[in-house]
């Protein structure tokens, strides 16, 4: 069983790498006033057709070769939890242009697990991934205002120019950067 968003999300971000992209954008908004959670993931992959983009949905199907027992539960257990959280998912994919997943739910929900370590799931999968440009979103509606943090590792690589993202100090900076964005949106103890 998933712990938290963060497990399904990073889940999502490796089927996204799998799929060779070379661009993933997230996003993850929180409306408090209208009690709604939203995560959208989105990739420049090889994409799906129909019959394979429903058969991923399937937790009796993987396209994971290496895995002996066919069975994959990842985006299917997602769906579900997302379903039970009065929501809906879609996922929709065109070969040679990519993938993208929606999923919107109630943000108070007793059920739902809470968002977990984004910082760590962000940047693992920048790190673990860097030939992949990410775009992230975080926003954050509530009575007290608005908050936004964007994160794009493409203006951090302009800056670097030949100093490697897996430098260092550049994933000290990068792990710093995240964790202010999750705390200036409010959204550590979501």
């Amino acid at each position: 069983m998933v712990q938290d968003l963060s497990l399904h999300l990073l889940d999502i971000i490796e089927n996204s790498s799998r799929a060779e992209s070379k661009l993933i954008i997230i996003s993850i908004e929180v409306d408090e006033l209208k009690d709604r959670m939203k995560i959208m993931v989105s990739d420049d992959g090889i994409g799906m057709d129909e019959k394979i983009l429903a058969r991923a949905q399937d937790p009796f199907y993987t396209s994971k070769l290496e895995r002996v027992k066919k069975v994959g539960l990842g985006i299917p257990l997602f769906k579900q939890n997302v379903e039970q959280w009065n929501g809906c998912f879609m996922m929709k994919s065109t070969p040679g242009c990519g993938t993208s997943l929606y999923a919107e739910f109630q943000f108070s929900n007793i059920d739902r697990i809470p968002l977990g370590n984004l910082t760590d799931t962000l940047l693992g999968s920048i790190i673990g991934h860097s030939e992949i440009d990410f775009d992230v979103r975080l926003l954050h509606r509530m009575d007290i205002g608005t908050f936004e943090y964007e994160f794009k590792t493409a203006t951090i690589r302009e800056e670097l120019g030949d100093i490697p993202i897996t430098y260092p100090d550049v994933i000290t900076y990068i792990e710093n950067d995240i964790k202010n964005g999750i705390l200036n949106t409010k959204m550590e103890e979501i």
